[in-house]
């Protein structure tokens, strides 16, 4: 093996040796379908930027992304988010496929620094996000933002942005991919009331758990259509968890999200 590929590889399993420990730290307690609809609605319906509750937001069209190299390291960060797209794929079903261009793209990954956000956040962001861009100063390691087509709800353009040297400072940038590029699937929210999982602050899991699995499978079911509203989309969520309690797919969740992705190159 050569030098470089060998020294790509050393830092790939020290990145995500660190997130594989806290993924095993919490127990699920979500595993009933219920549970599972309701965290859906959190998570799906919900934004942390807005109030008000949305419709189902989702791709239906295939996704097409380019990785913006603001920093060095680009064969191993190409590595984590090719690793973690193919693992949203096989989830989700969706067509996902490295673009040849900025410009053929409706997905940009931009990989910036800390010293490059001032620069970046109007470029990528746009001067109206106000919110986004307090928010990644303020408090966050990394942000992802989706445009909509209007009164439809499908997914037609996705940003996510990860300051690099701000997330390997804190150990964070394993998770910051696999958080910001799930976000932008259409699972927006952030809430302690979705646990175990990638979208709970007080959860420590760096990889996708057994539960953020079936969220995502749960919003690329065909059933479940862009647009739908809580009142049309919830009986039809009952009717899929049921499904999967009866397949048994609760049961053998969690071991499927630690053998797959990111989580199975630590194995």
């Amino acid at each position: 093996m050569k030098i470089a590929a060998l020294w790509h590889r050393m830092l790939l399993v020290v990145l995500l040796g660190g997130a594989s420990l806290a993924a095993g730290a919490d127990e699920p307690r979500w595993n009933s379908p219920a549970r599972l609809v309701d965290s859906f609605v959190e998570v799906a319906l919900h934004s942390a930027y807005s109030t008000r509750q949305n419709p189902v937001r989702k791709w239906i069209v295939p996704l097409r992304y380019f990785i913006v190299h603001g920093v060095g390291d680009e064969e191993l960060h190409r590595r984590l988010i090719r690793v973690h797209f193919l693992h949203l794929a096989e989830i989700t079903g969706l067509a996902i496929q490295p673009a040849g261009s900025e410009t053929a793209a409706n997905f940009l990954i931009v990989l910036t620094s800390e010293d490059r956000l001032e620069l970046d956040m109007p470029r990528y962001f746009g001067n109206g996000s106000a919110h986004q861009r307090a928010a990644l100063y303020r408090d966050s390691l990394c942000l992802a933002s989706f445009a909509i087509e209007r009164k439809k709800g499908s997914i037609v353009r996705a940003v996510a942005m990860i300051p690099v040297d701000r997330a390997r400072g804190n150990g964070d940038l394993v998770s910051c991919v696999v958080e910001e590029l799930t976000h932008a699937m259409g699972l927006p929210n952030d809430s302690p009331k979705v646990f175990p999982s990638i979208f709970s602050r007080k959860s420590t899991q760096a990889f996708l758990t057994g539960l953020d699995h079936l969220l995502l499978s749960l919003l690329y079911d065909p059933r479940v259509k862009p647009g739908m509203d809580e009142k049309t989309v919830r009986p039809i969520l009952q009717t899929i968890a049921a499904e999967y309690q009866r397949d048994k797919r609760f049961d053998s969740a969690e071991k499927i999200a630690a053998e797959s992705g990111l989580a199975g190159l630590d194995r």
